[in-house]
């Protein structure tokens, strides 16, 4: 017999005309295609992937069991609709915790039209995905026999800050009541969901390591579901900890390139949960009942924020396809009076790094992925250009405005050590004006083109030649069209 899934936290429900999906007690999961390019991207996805060969079998687990689609009565009563029959991946819980987070700082597709990326943008933007690279998008926690699952409002855990997700991640391994607003989390069953060689990390670095290897499929506006046995754990049984990856609806072919936008988020999800199995106490807060307090938390230490740096991709923000995390004396202690900070730049295909300058610092940095596009102006608008390749180092004097573009056909990172434990950043696109001010910078910043810089910080797919006309007024025309060409190509 079919019913609508209980300990659904997140996607399409059944709800104003929008069918939603169904489960049965043999243990599958019914969903509804989607009417538009959405269903047949996401039943051609689970065909692609179910026989192919080049998936190994340990990293199919993750995914659920396809069993092809099937011809269904619509939970809306609509009428015969086609479903996805997949596993359901909580049958047999009976009181599972369980989070589904959206991976990826981008959630929208290249291909996709200027107005649904521009939907996508906004709501990442007003989420933790580009900041953190992943956002929550719903969850439901086990609390007790007396209190039962805890789901809070989709919306309330969607809009978080970074404070509030890591708290939200502790919450999830707490014995403790997860809306008391006097308790904080505990994370007492930290160890044994989180961690531990079948826990959520383990599998979740097993998936990193295909990940950063892969490159079939990229997995846009995917998510990580995280379920374990919260009950079976208060009484001193085993988790039954388990990943598995679901929504598949706007998958792209990998064509060889590595799927760093997943990757990325995937790194950064593994440290906040690595943080929390070894510094459990580092961060407090308490919960109100109208939305989540703000957290205040020690400085980590600098030796583990230089390896996360270097070893995971922590995304600070999203802007021309790039990403950048500058690590300084604002906020980390431990580099107070070292004079020195580092920095990490990740760049996609065509992405470019926003012209900018430090003002107290010099920069030396190396290409350790891809091939870059680096240069710099000196006081009277004369360019120093050169093309990079992997092991190559630049050096960019103090104060002089500089820029990284993507020339390469694969995603590059750039690894930076700046004189100063504080450089400071001036980027050039934001410093004139305020970019929400739309009617000075219509009237203000024009391009050759008849295209204003407003319709950029609006449309991020056309930031690169706004930057670029601001950079290059009153430099040699041979230098504008070398630029021009680096970013058009």
């Amino acid at each position: 017999m079919l019913k609508v899934p209980d300990h659904q936290v997140a996607g399409h429900k059944g709800a104003h005309g929008q069918p939603g999906p169904l489960i049965d007690d043999s243990g599958r999961f019914y969903k509804p295609l989607q009417g538009d390019d959405r269903g047949a991207i996401e039943a051609a996805f689970y065909t692609s992937f179910s026989s192919n060969t080049r998936v190994p079998d340990h990293i199919r687990r993750f995914f659920p069991v396809f069993h092809g689609t099937q011809l269904l009565e619509a939970s809306d009563g609509s009428g015969q609709r086609p479903h996805l029959v997949l596993e359901d991946v909580v049958s047999g819980r009976s009181h599972p915790s369980v989070m589904d987070v959206k991976i990826g700082s981008r959630t929208w597709y290249p291909e996709a039209s200027e107005d649904y990326i521009q939907r996508c943008f906004e709501k990442d933007r007003k989420s933790s995905s580009l900041c953190l690279g992943f956002r929550i998008s719903g969850l439901q926690l086990y609390g007790s026999e007396e209190s039962g699952l805890w789901k809070p409002e989709r919306k309330l855990v969607q809009n978080l800050s970074a404070d509030e997700v890591r708290v939200v991640l502790k919450k999830f391994v707490s014995s403790n009541s997860p809306i008391d607003p006097n308790l904080n989390p505990d994370c007492s069953f930290a160890s044994s969901v989180y961690g531990g060689s079948s826990g959520i990390l383990a599998q979740l670095l097993e998936l990193k390591s295909w990940f950063e290897d892969q490159t079939i499929y990229h997995l846009n506006s995917c998510s990580v579901l995280m379920v374990y046995e919260k009950k079976k754990v208060l009484k001193g049984g085993s988790s039954d900890a388990e990943v598995k990856l679901i929504d598949f609806a706007h998958v792209t072919e990998g064509n060889g390139i590595i799927d760093h936008n997943f990757v990325g988020g995937l790194c950064s999800l593994i440290k906040f949960i690595s943080e929390i199995l070894t510094s459990p106490d580092e961060c407090t807060t308490k919960f109100d009942s109208s939305g989540w307090s703000k957290i205040f938390s020690s400085s980590c230490c600098v030796g583990q924020d230089i390896h996360s740096i270097i070893a995971v991709h922590v995304i600070t923000s999203w802007v021309a396809f790039s990403r950048a995390t500058l690590l300084s004396c604002n906020g980390k202690k431990g580099l107070n009076t070292l004079g020195l900070s580092i920095a990490r730049t990740d760049l996609e295909v065509d992405g470019l790094n926003m012209p900018h300058s430090h003002p107290r610092a010099s920069e030396i940095f190396f290409v350790s992925t891809g091939e870059v596009f680096a240069g710099f102006f000196d006081t009277q608008s004369k360019l120093f250009s050169k093309t990079l390749k992997p092991g190559e180092v630049f050096l960019v004097p103090q104060g002089l405005l500089h820029f990284f573009i993507n020339t390469g056909d694969e995603a590059a990172v750039i690894f930076s050590v700046l004189n100063s434990q504080n450089p400071g950043v001036v980027k050039i696109a934001d410093a004139p004006f305020e970019p929400d001010d739309e009617e000075m910078l219509e009237a203000a910043m024009e391009d050759d083109r008849g295209r204003s810089t407003a319709d950029t910080f609006n449309n991020i797919k056309k930031m690169e030649l706004g930057a670029l006309t601001i950079v290059t007024s009153g430099i040699e025309l041979s230098q504008v069209q070398e630029l021009q060409q680096m970013t058009e190509k």
